[in-house]
């Protein structure tokens, strides 16, 4: 198997490309030690604009001791760029086409002394080629729902143990502005092992009020599955009252007024189509807070990272489903 997949930035004479964004992403769940790491390296406005900036993030949250890692922030001229490859001083992703697989390396980010992932591909990818419409813009993507790791990763001065630990990957990339009357919600489900995995995606607006068509897919084994739009229901209960971290300090600090989001406490999707049929429960146990500032006009966005547990039930394929693991939940506002 092949995975053909690319950054892609603007042509030359592209009127969008100020609204340009490109994003390379990898989820981290460890059943053995709770741990879940959010890794990932995204552009941010024209690649020929000084203003335009290349970010990197390396997020680890484990139980009992919260987050580690934080966010790198450089002007694009300072990334090192390859057709599917953005590295900068302490973080770097890259995407291998044969065996499909996600090259991450962390270096000296806050509590993460270091980490080497290689996530090789154990499903095959999911492309989402059409642009959905996104704010005043549109938002595309590919996914791999089930990676498994050999990875080497020193937390807090201490070996951790991801040699059991899966992944998640997608790419997404789009034309919009951070600020723009645009959010989403998304997350993946992963019991212990990858014997299955559950991802849910829609759009919203910022207040989360109008909402854009649904997707969910479900793999168990060999047997795949994704639901009709019209099947698929997500309800956001609750309220989150943990303090939420937040990222980077100095956007933090100007945005006092998001010291304290209104996030979900659970997230209920239910999926039914006549034949097949699942209802996943997910409840969060910690959030942290990434600010996104647009290079290019005024307007940030608040993408909140929702680590938890889940459990899904149901029946696919003719077969009882009843699952449990980690999982990662995300509000984007």
């Amino acid at each position: 198997m092949i995975y053909t997949d690319v950054l892609r930035p603007p042509a030359p004479l592209d009127a969008t490309a100020p609204a340009y964004k490109d994003w390379l992403h990898l989820n981290v769940l460890d059943a053995a030690s709770g741990a879940i790491g959010i890794f990932n390296v995204s552009l941010h406005g024209p690649p020929s604009d000084a203003r335009a900036r290349a970010i990197g993030t390396a997020l680890l949250h484990l139980p009992e001791h919260g987050w580690f890692g934080g966010l790198e922030i450089r002007g694009i001229d300072e990334a090192l760029l390859g057709p599917s490859f953005v590295g900068l001083a302490k973080v770097g992703l890259a995407v291998v086409p044969s065996p499909p697989s996600v090259l991450a390396s962390v270096s000296g980010m806050d509590g993460i002394g270091s980490a080497g992932i290689t996530a090789t591909a154990a499903s095959r990818p999911v492309c989402i080629e059409l642009p959905i419409p996104f704010g005043r813009g549109w938002i595309s993507w590919n996914a791999i729902q089930l990676l498994r790791l050999q990875a080497a990763v020193e937390v807090d001065g201490a070996r951790l143990d991801l040699s059991r630990a899966v992944a998640y990957h997608d790419h997404n990339w789009g034309r919009w502005h951070w600020g723009d009357d645009a959010g989403w919600e998304w997350g993946c489900f992963m019991p212990a092992g990858g014997s299955a995995g559950f991802v849910f995606a829609r759009t919203t607006d910022k207040a989360h009020r109008r909402l854009g068509p649904a997707w969910l897919s479900a793999h168990t084994g060999e047997f795949k599955r994704e639901f009709p739009q019209a099947s698929i229901h997500c309800t956001l209960d609750g309220s989150f009252t943990e303090p939420v971290r937040r990222f980077p300090g100095a956007l933090a600090a100007l945005h006092q007024d998001r010291a304290e989001p209104r996030l979900p406490a659970r997230v209920r999707i239910c999926a039914s189509d006549g034949f097949d049929r699942i209802e996943i429960t997910f409840r969060a146990r910690a959030a942290a807070q990434v600010i996104a500032a647009d290079p290019v006009v005024p307007g940030y966005g608040f993408i909140h990272e929702m680590p938890g547990e889940f459990v899904a039930r149901g029946r696919l394929n003719g077969r009882a489903v009843d699952h449990s693991g980690l999982a990662v939940f995300e509000y984007v506002s």
